[in-house]
């Protein structure tokens, strides 16, 4: 006769007891306890009621009172190409606080390599430097006139390179501008190094020696570890990969098929607005639509395709100039006919659109291109998404939600780069700046993002959509800031909802994931300017804790 009790035969896998658990359910009910089994969220409710589905076998974790929230999940990221990064000098600030200390930095680099070769910098933000300016070819030949130096700018919108690497690349007064990019020249019309976006950049980076794919595939592999690890330190057990090309995507089905893949993640894969990348086509022609995927860890959630810059190195599309340089509207990458076309076969073809659009300018080119694509075939529940949505007027808000265009907001900006991006628009437009409490308003369902600015940021992400606080205390709008539970609600329901699996994740109720977050203080009662300081004591992914503070 079996020994087993009833608890043993049918009982959890997991018990979380003594908590205060916000499940994020369409009441925001908190209860103070759950039971996981097979990965699934079996039942929550009071610690007495769940206690009786411990067995033998269950753990039991006592939260003493801690904090537990659904999984974050982060909707626009660029994470395992990290690993690709590992011989570049960091120039972001912090540690670099003048462009003299970017020059020492990348000379320390220039020392171990033979004369010739590349040296490539990453991550400057002129904005964060007390120098207030962009660094030059100039500043770069002080480095090294004998190796060619590529520094490319946090956002990836921009770089900056030397003189020998422009004449490599054959960029001198004479070169034209190229279409949808700009190369910096002064009033001589010498080139000072500075190229915006990718037709000005990949003149320069093209010439860049890149390993193999398969070399690629191998260092993605072999250092996802340490990046994952951070990533689950901050609370993320979904993040949705931007612009993913094929050795990305590979290399992510090699860490699922070894079982080193934690995390789950959406992937977004590329376009060819203004990527010149093949998915949109290559899924139509193989009937694959979005959605498809290799289990629960890895899935497409759509295609990523692209319109403007960026907003803090003025390169994001505007109808009115940038308030600090009052000549630029920013840069369009592609045409309103060649979205349209992309965004037309995308629809047909049952894929998910996943459009870069920060500036006014470049939302009413992706709202056109999307409606033309409602107009060409009947797709009820689309979600295509617009990705940042860093500058929105009132009348875009009305068109959006006619449209049922979802949006993946980079609210995460706020925090770590918001003064910049006051200076760009000045006071009079930053009601429409990640305007989250407009979103809500309208009834757009809007996910958070920081792609790739700041640290842990989920929880910097919920700050900045309840304080639309800058890093120095400047205010982008306090009347878009939202409470904290429609904050949290930002990094788990919405962002579920954009990949069409709010049914799956997003929320604590029975037959959901088992995806949990537990926190050292209660970011619902505390004060706002606390939520930065939080940190996350257990990241859970499927009923497995996969990351605890030590």
């Amino acid at each position: 006769m079996s020994g087993n009790t009833l608890a043993d035969d049918i009982g959890a896998d997991l018990v979380l007891l003594n908590g205060k658990i916000a499940t994020i359910d369409p009441s925001d009910s908190t209860v103070e306890a759950v039971a996981v089994r097979n990965g699934r969220i079996l039942k929550t409710g009071a610690s007495d009621e769940i206690r009786r589905f411990a067995g033998s076998k269950t753990r039991v974790m006592d939260l003493n009172g801690k904090t537990v929230l659904p999984g974050f999940i982060d909707s626009h990221e660029h994470c395992i190409r990290r690993g690709m990064q590992g011989d570049y000098v960091n120039c972001g600030s912090p540690p670099m606080e003048t462009i003299d200390d970017i020059v020492k930095a990348l000379a320390e680099k220039v020392a171990s390599k033979p004369e010739g070769e590349w040296v490539q910098g990453t991550r400057f933000d002129e904005t964060k430097l007390s120098d207030n300016r962009w660094p030059t070819r100039y500043d770069l030949d002080r480095a090294s006139d004998k190796h060619p130096i590529y520094l490319g700018r946090a956002g990836g919108h921009n770089a900056v390179a030397n003189g020998l690497a422009l004449e490599l690349a054959g960029i001198t007064k004479d070169t034209p501008q190229p279409p949808g990019a700009n190369i910096g020249k002064d009033d001589q019309g010498e080139p000072t190094g500075r190229l915006d976006e990718r037709a000005a950049m990949n003149m320069v980076r093209g010439l860049i020696p890149t390993p193999s794919d398969e070399e690629s595939i191998e260092i993605m592999v072999e250092n996802w570890p340490r990046i994952e690890e951070q990533l689950l330190s901050w609370g993320l057990t979904t993040i949705h990969e931007a612009h993913i090309k094929a050795p990305a995507a590979t290399a992510y089905q090699e860490l699922l098929s070894a079982g080193k893949l934690r995390l789950r993640v959406g992937l977004m894969l590329d376009g060819m607005a203004p990527y010149e990348g093949y998915a949109t086509s290559d899924l139509s022609r193989q009937g694959l639509r979005t959605g498809f995927g290799w289990g629960d860890k890895l899935y497409v959630v759509g295609v990523k395709i692209g319109v403007d810059g960026a907003m803090g190195s003025l390169t994001a599309s505007l109808t009115q100039p940038y308030a600090n340089d009052p000549e630029n509207f920013g840069i369009n990458r592609v045409t309103q006919e060649e979205l349209t076309e992309e965004m037309v076969r995308l629809h047909r073809a049952g894929n998910r659109a996943c459009i870069h659009a920060i500036g006014d300018d470049a939302i009413d080119i992706t709202l056109n291109a999307i409606d033309e694509a409602l107009k060409s075939k009947d797709w009820k529940d689309h979600r295509h998404r617009i990705e940042h949505a860093g500058y929105v007027r009132d009348d875009q808000l009305e068109r959006m939600k006619r449209l049922e265009v979802a949006v993946s907001a980079s609210i995460g900006f706020c925090h770590p780069i918001g003064d910049s991006h006051i200076d760009a628009l000045g006071e009079e437009r930053l009601s429409g700046y990640y305007p989250m409490r407009s979103f809500k308003d309208h009834g757009i369902v809007a996910a958070g993002n920081s792609d790739g600015f700041g640290r842990n940021w989920a929880l910097t992400g919920i700050y900045s959509c309840v304080t639309r606080k800058s890093s120095t205390g400047r205010l982008l709008d306090a009347e878009q800031g939202i409470s904290v539970m429609d904050a949290i609600r930002v990094y788990t329901m919405n962002a579920a909802y954009l990949e069409r699996k709010e049914n799956e994740k997003g929320s604590i109720e029975p037959g959901k994931m088992a995806d949990f977050v537990v926190l050292d203080r209660d970011i619902l009662t505390v004060d706002p300017e606390e939520i930065l300081e939080t940190k996350v004591l257990k990241t859970i992914i499927g009923g497995e804790v996969v990351y605890e503070r030590s």
